[in-house]
């Protein structure tokens, strides 16, 4: 009899244990065959900040069309604006890239100095450019999708 309440004792414990265990994470294999969204663009292109410094003075709602980078013409429409005290950013929808977005992000160090981070993707293509800074410039990088992000 006892070794029976000690089974059920035991069982018991399991059940529990098992109904506050968490399900397990919905996982998705990297579809790498999306097409290429940039493909006719440079792996590496000269950003113009000055360029892109303008689009944090706009309200949300305006139209872009600027040249980037010497090669890249980027049209859109600003989606979102974020003014802080020590940043500011913008997210702008892509119309001559359908289903990009430009993410742009400019912060104020405690020196003065400026700092610059950014993306350009679109869930629906393989690439992506991510602003990256070499020798105090900076650039647009071409990128793999599932290098930015996991799905």
């Amino acid at each position: 009899m006892k070794s029976l309440k000690a089974v059920m004792l035991v069982l018991a414990s399991f059940l529990c244990l098992q109904s506050f265990s968490q399900a397990p994470v919905p996982f998705r294999e990297p579809d790498y065959k999306k097409p290429k969204l940039f493909a006719d663009l440079p792996a590496k292109m000269n950003l113009k900040t000055s360029r892109l410094e303008a689009f944090f003075t706009q309200p949300a709602g305006a139209t872009v069309n600027t040249f980037i980078t010497d090669e890249f013409l980027f049209q859109g429409k600003i989606v979102s604006k974020a003014n802080e005290s020590t940043h500011q950013s913008v997210v702008i929808r892509s119309t001559n890239r359908p289903g990009a977005t430009l993410t742009f992000t400019k912060t104020v160090n405690a020196d003065g100095t400026f700092r610059y981070i950014g993306r350009i993707l679109s869930f629906g293509n393989g690439d992506a450019f991510e602003v990256t800074i070499e020798n105090g410039l900076y650039y647009l990088q071409k990128t793999n999708l599932y290098d930015v992000i996991n799905e």
